[in-house]
This record gives structure tokens, C-alpha cells and sequence, in this order.
């Protein structure tokens, strides 16, 4: 661990944001848990990458079209039930993952640690929508008394 002013800077091995990969697809999980290793590692910019890389994957996954990333998030809208704060942030985090790989892009202030934790966050989120929702009713109504 290395400190600075009593506080802790960096831990070894790296904090990892935690994430609960049940039912999702193996490409999408990958893609999300490099994001989450990249963030591990101060690596931010790959980190937005990887977060776009995974909306990608579940746009793919769900069979999406478009010409583009921003027309396949629409597309994704009429392929999975989602509610619409997540559907509409899902294009935000299409721009997160622009800024860090174009110069021109500029939506955001900075691609740093706090815009790509909460990015990776919020597709956690997305992605229990879309995957693990399901499992969890199941087992609530598997809890239920037998009339």
C-alpha cells in the first residue's frame, strides 16, 4: 500500500470495482471485467473504451442494427426492456467511450477515474436489466407456498 498524508493512494494488488457476471453472455463479460481491470490500473481512457466495447458486445448480443453505435443503443430500446433513464444513458456513456477515443470529442470535462467508475456502474446496472432480472423473479416466485 502506499500512503501520502495518512491517506491511502494506491493498494497492491489494485481495488477492483466489484461486479456479479451471473447469466450474463462470456463476451460481454469480458469486455466489462477488462474495463474494470483498466480502472483497476489507472488506465481510464482504455477503461472507456472497454465500457464502450461492452455496450457493443450487448448491442451484438440482442441483435441491435444500425449503421452506427448511436443507432444500434436506439435499436436496442425495441429488443430489451429497459427503463428510460437507463435506455437515454446509455448514450452518454456512447460519448464517454467517444471522448477517450477521439481528440475532437469533447462531451465530458475529462476521461478520468471518477467518470469511468460511475460509467462502469451504471453498465452494471444495464446489464442486470438485461440479464439478471429475470433469474431474480424466478427465485422470488420459487419462494412462494404451493396453493
Amino acid at each position: 500500500m502506499v500512503w501520502q498524508s495518512n491517506q491511502l493512494v494506491r493498494s497492491y494488488p489494485p481495488l477492483r470495482i466489484d461486479f456479479d457476471k451471473t447469466d450474463i453472455p462470456p463476451r460481454i463479460v469480458a469486455a466489462l471485467e477488462e474495463a474494470i481491470t483498466c480502472h483497476a490500473e489507472e488506465c481510464f481512457i482504455a477503461a472507456a473504451l472497454m465500457v464502450r466495447k461492452t455496450l457493443e458486445e450487448l448491442c451484438l448480443d440482442r441483435g441491435a442494427k444500425g449503421n452506427n453505435l448511436k443507432e444500434r443503443i436506439q435499436d436496442l430500446g425495441t429488443k430489451i426492456v429497459l427503463p428510460k433513464e437507463l435506455l437515454d444513458g446509455l448514450d452518454d456513456l456512447r460519448l464517454l467511450g467517444n471522448d477517450a477515443a477521439h481528440i475532437e470529442s469533447r462531451e465530458y470535462d475529462q476521461v478520468g477515474k471518477d467518470e469511468v467508475a460511475v460509467g462502469i456502474e451504471f453498465t452494471k446496472e444495464v446489464l442486470k436489466a438485461a440479464y439478471q432480472y429475470a433469474t431474480l423473479v424466478t427465485k422470488l416466485r420459487a419462494l412462494k407456498k404451493t396453493p
